[in-house]
């Protein structure tokens, strides 16, 4: 159930938001208000308030420009208020979820098309093989690709299987050649 401060039960009047904790407050119940720079900001506690005088500029600055997010770790957003975020785990000053880390953008990938037969062929759109007309099929090109899983599970079955393959009771008495003399 979302977390809600008396003060922020909406009546007739708009809410504006908290600059510290990013509450919605009713400026008419807020728990304190302060001017700076010729404007008032409402407040939902006076917790918020100590912290806004102290340093106004900090919260201010950080709600006019939020600097775009690169999913740098240690970083944690809302799920449903992406708008809030902070450096380390918590919970949400809005609804009070827990806060999630906040993921990298997916890498980049293009598709590229070669021939099974002729892998020097490589195309950027499906067709067909120049040099023996089969169908060119999907190779996908990531940034990083690292270890395939499938070279990964490819090898274990390698050697899962040459060790299967070995005799279990292995007479080498034939090996040995007896010299006479």
């Amino acid at each position: 159930m979302p977390q809600t401060h008396p003060q922020s039960q909406t009546s007739t009047t708009t809410s504006t938001k908290d600059p510290v904790c990013g509450m919605d407050v009713n400026p008419e119940t807020a728990a304190g208000h302060a001017e700076h720079a010729g404007q008032t900001y409402h407040f939902c506690s006076r917790g918020c308030v100590a912290k806004f005088e102290a340093d106004p500029e900090k919260y201010i600055g950080a709600r006019k420009d939020p600097p775009p997010s690169s999913g740098t770790a240690g970083e944690y957003t809302c799920p449903m208020h992406p708008e809030i975020r902070q450096p380390g785990p918590g919970t949400c000053p809005k609804c009070g979820m827990a806060l999630e880390p906040v993921t990298a953008p997916p890498v980049a990938t293009r598709t590229e098309y070669t021939c099974p037969m002729h892998p020097e062929i490589i195309r950027d759109e499906p067709g067909s093989c120049p040099i023996c007309g089969m169908a060119l099929e999907p190779k996908t090109v990531i940034a990083d690709e690292g270890e395939s899983a499938e070279l990964v599970d490819m090898r274990r079955r390698f050697w899962v299987s040459t060790v299967e393959a070995m005799p279990r009771d292995l007479d080498v008495s034939f090996l040995a050649v007896e010299r006479t003399g």
